[in-house]
């Protein structure tokens, strides 16, 4: 714990360090902020603060630091194509002058970017000709002026020239040199206190606790693996029994393994948490130390050799310019050598191992989020259990068949469109439309085949619905991660650990908050926001793995759900959020208006209590004096250090060894002065300048004023406390009081700052890919925000309404798929597969497709439909027929249904029982086991 509690000084120290060091590596800057008002709007400030340095160009000609002028300006910027896209005309008029506007815009934009960069790359051919120029008229002058220089004046007026010249440039080269070497040196200072904290409280403890853990779950297996052993060899009769029990079995052989390997993956990040922390730890060693300069005083001797060399091998090649092995040894040391011992610099090997550093980071977070993964599997593994069947063997399909298929989607795909959007507009010319799809399916499918193995049409999700609901459980996971620990911080018992959560230094969090100020308050003026639609998240994944370079013959590519998808959510969801707080301690020490007395009665009443005679002067240590007493009270004894010591410091004040000697209230009484019944005893004598107290009618003198070796003013001598106490000759006397009280004024601020929309992170990331133009519109076809219809064409809607009405839609939803995330500092329930809508108690519903009523659980209010090889139109990828299953929540059967019927679509078969209704959907995706999938993206 002591080694602990010194390394958090250490690293406290390093972060102040750091601090100090990084001053100039940072520049003034005006930061944008865009926040809404009261009254709805939204207003942009601009704010003037000291950020990190970013430098786009890197040239020294004034268009360069004038185009570099750009980076000082942060945040959300003006911008006048935000603007024109934030305008949403509602008249064909409003939306040509957008468009017009926008052409224009984008039009001058690119002709100031290519002005830009041909100004840019104009002024650096420019200053390149002319620094050349330049360094050739000077080379030319040098050579002239030593031809000329005949004599050892003029020599040495040139060599001391170059020798000032060199010594001026080595000394300014030396101090920035020094100052790099003091910041990487305080980075690796701070990584290793980080490094040392990380294995003392983290890889240490959680490391035996897994192997604990995993030994006592092989222990626990052990002993049923006996008892399933000894149960067969029973041979009991009932074939019954036995199965149960190999089943039984089974199923704990499997959890143990999975409960075992989970625990050995999370041994595994750590061990690998702590090779990669070890790892960067050497290379900002050797980066540390490769930065270190070389004492100055040698710099002088080492530049003038360094010169005096080169010049000695110069005139001995120019001596004899005809000799060819002497311009063969030239041309390789040049070329060769030269270049190999550039190479073999401190500076460029310093930036070998900066870049070997990043590639270290970067592999460490790959590596992380891999092993995340595994154990978020293995646990989910551990939590349902799936069930395993081979897979299906897919038949070929005749000319028939795939004409049957083909007639059935385009019958499927004009019915969604019926049902959802247009049934009104598309009443009177549905025959038409019919005729003219089924002559287009004809063609395509003789022709060219590809409603087999491409998508339906463009505008959809170009993904399949299980990728699309993992990526909607890990967005909700993030945000119900930080929620999470957002409610510890709003915790009066575990805020501490809240905070740390978010990276606050507990040592710093002293005294518990009088108050907890969330949300909008004086120091954070804006409401926090939680901006999520489910909608949005899928058509941006869509449009953001879209293959617009792909041309196989017009076929739409799948992506799929994995680490790079998660490491895309994890960038969104961070540009969007941040937390933010502030600890306001104003808490102090106040002094009381009567102390508090413990022996602090003469000393002839014997209320003084006794300690041994060991209190001596400490150097170098957090205290001054110490003693260890023999009597004391309850509030004394609460501040003795490990050995049963009372530590002081120079004033006699106590101090709090558990809380790095921390002040307290308590003082200790100073012997010297006397002032009436509850002070010490002794008097001055002002003739003698002497101490002496009284023992009756005796006077007892005592030479010693302050300090002398064995004693010290605020202890009674062994000898005195002897004279006083015949009974006590080997202890001192000693009084305590209490002088001050600790009067907390303590506040924490705290609430989820909103840097971006999530519109405009969406936008951003979208704009950052190529084809941006056609990925933002391929966006807002899929979201419903072409041409402001509002009308979403990504849906995988196969399934029908199993409410009443023309969509789902129509009802409010109650609890979304994934993790329960609805508001800031909300308690919620965690994971949910399947989605909750509001209706009304008794209304009716009404079977999806032709199934069969697979089970019934009348005391939970469960029903279960199944059937097998479900057509979705949408997939075109081949596994176009899937298993499905929908259970419904809070809801029976009407009269005349029962389990195992079968009912049809359309059908009216069961009434809710509550007002809200609970739909989970699993898919059989791949023929290997069951998914949840979000219901919104099947049923329209």
């Amino acid at each position: 714990m002591a080694n602990l509690k010194r390394t958090h000084h250490q690293l406290a120290k390093a972060k102040k360090k750091l601090r100090k060091y990084s001053r100039s590596q940072k520049q003034f800057q005006i930061q944008f902020v865009r926040k809404q008002r009261k009254n709805g709007k939204f207003k942009t400030t601009a704010r003037i603060r000291r950020g990190e340095k970013s430098s786009r160009y890197t040239g020294h000609g004034l268009i360069h630091r004038t185009v570099n002028l750009k980076t000082r300006f942060t945040g959300d910027k003006p911008s006048i194509t935000k603007n024109l896209d934030s305008l949403k005309p509602k008249t064909f008029r409003g939306k040509v002058l957008k468009r017009s506007a926008q052409l224009v815009n984008r039009t001058a934009h690119t002709a100031w970017h290519t002005s830009e960069s041909t100004a840019l790359g104009a002024e650096t051919v420019t200053l390149k000709t002319t620094k050349a120029a330049e360094r050739n008229v000077r080379y030319k002058l040098k050579q002239k002026y030593r031809q000329e220089a005949v004599d050892d004046y003029h020599r040495g007026t040139i060599a001391t020239l170059v020798i000032a010249k060199d010594a001026v440039h080595g000394a300014r080269s030396h101090f920035k040199q020094k100052k790099q070497f003091r910041l990487e040196k305080t980075r690796y200072r701070l990584q290793k206190a980080e490094y040392k904290l990380f294995k003392g409280k983290q890889y240490q403890p959680k490391l035996a606790k897994s192997r604990k853990e995993l030994k006592e779950k092989k222990r626990i297996f052990g002993e049923r693996k006996k008892s399933f052993k000894r149960f067969k060899k029973k041979q009991l009769s009932d074939p019954f029994s036995k199965n149960i029990a190999v089943l039984r079995f089974q199923r704990r052989k499997k959890q143990f393994q999975i409960e075992s390997k989970t625990i050995r993956t999370a041994s595994q990040k750590l061990k690998k948490e702590k090779q990669f922390q070890a790892k960067a730890l050497k290379k900002q060693r050797r980066i540390a130390d490769l930065s270190r300069p070389a004492p100055l005083v040698l710099k002088p001797a080492n530049y003038t050799g360094k010169r005096l060399a080169a010049s000695g091998w110069q005139k001995a090649v120019h001596a004899d310019e005809n000799n060819d092995f002497l311009s063969a040894v030239e041309s390789v040391k040049r070329h060769g050598v030269d270049q190999a011992v550039e190479k073999m610099k401190p500076y460029h090997r310093k930036e070998q191992n900066q870049k070997k550093k990043a590639k270290l980071e970067q592999k460490k977070s790959d590596q992380h989020r891999r092993l995340q993964k595994r154990e978020d599997k293995l646990k989910s593994k551990g939590e349902q259990v799936k069930r395993r069947k081979k897979p299906k063997k897919q038949p070929k399909n005749s000319f028939g068949d795939r004409l049957k298929n083909a007639l059935r989607q385009a019958f499927q795909f004009l019915k969604n469109i019926y049902n959802k959007e247009a049934r009104a507009v598309l009443l009177a010319c549905l025959v038409p439309i019919l005729i003219i799809a089924l002559v287009l399916a004809f063609i395509l499918m003789i022709f060219s085949g590809i409603l087999g193995s491409s998508g339906f049409v463009l505008g959809t999700y170009a993904s399949q619905d299980y990728d699309l609901s993992e990526a909607e459980k890990y967005y909700t996971k993030l945000a119900y991660d930080m929620n999470e620990k957002i409610l510890k911080v709003s915790s009066d018992t575990d805020w501490k650990n809240g905070l740390a959560a978010f990276g606050a230094n507990k040592r710093n969090l002293k005294d518990e908050p009088d108050n907890w100020y969330w949300g909008r308050s004086s120091v954070y003026n804006w409401d926090p926001v939680y901006d999520f639609d489910v909608y949005k998240l899928w058509s941006f994944l869509c449009a953001y793995y879209y293959d617009f370079d792909a041309d196989d013959n017009g076929d739409i590519k799948y992506w799929s759900y994995g680490s790079d998808t998660e490491n895309l959510l994890t960038e969104i969801f961070n540009a969007e959020y941040a937390f933010v707080y502030w600890y306001d301690n104003k808490s102090r020490w106040e002094e009381l208006s009567n102390y508090n007395y413990w022996g602090g009665g003469n000393a002839e009443t014997g209320t003084y209590y006794r300690a041994e005679e060991n209190a001596f002067i400490y150097s170098g240590r957090p205290y001054k004096y110490r003693f260890k007493p023999i009597a004391y009270t309850s509030e004394l004894s609460q501040y003795f250090d490990s050995e049963g010591y009372v530590c002081i410091n120079a004033d006699y004040r106590v101090l709090n060894p558990n809380d790095d000697y921390a002040l307290t209230g308590f003082m200790i009484m100073d012997h010297r002065y006397y002032s009436g019944t509850s002070a010490p005893f002794y008097y001055i004598d002002n003739d003698t300048q002497t101490f002496f107290f009284m023992k009756g009618d005796t006077r007892y003198d005592r030479s010693f004023w302050g300090w002398n070796g064995n004693d010290a003013w605020f202890l009674v001598s062994p000898t005195d406390t002897h004279i006083w106490n015949d009974t006590i000759n080997d202890a001192c006397m000693y009084g305590y009081y209490e002088k001050y009280y600790w009067k907390t004024e303590c506040n924490l601020y705290y609430n989820v700052k909103q840097k971006k929309t999530f519109d405009q992170v969406i936008e951003d990331k979208l704009k950052s890919q190529s084809h941006k133009e056609e990925r933002l519109e391929y966006y807002k076809l899929l979201a419903g925000q072409e041409n402001g219809s509002e009308t979403l064409y990504g849906n995988h809607q196969t399934l029908r309404n199993m409410l009443s009405g023309d969509t789902i839609r129509n009802y409010s939803v109650k609890q979304a798929f994934g993790y329960d995330m609805w508001e800031w500092n909300k308690s919620n329930h965690g994971l949910y597969q399947g989605i909750k809508y509001y209706c009304n108690t008794g209304a009716k519903l009404y079977a999806p497709f032709d199934c069969k009523i697979k089970d019934v659980d009348t005391a939970n209010h469960k029903i279960t439909l199944r059937k097998d090889d479900v057509q979705y139109w949408y997939d075109g990828s081949g596994g176009t027929k899937r298993d499905t299953e929908v259970t419904i929540a809070n809801a029976v059967l009407l009269n005349g249904y029962s389990e195992g019927d079968t009912i049809h679509e359309g059908e009216m078969f069961a009434q809710t029982t509550n007002t809200n209704v609970n739909f989970h959907i699993e898919i059989d995706t791949d023929g290997y086991g069951w998914d949840y999938i979000d219901p919104r993206l099947v049923l329209y």
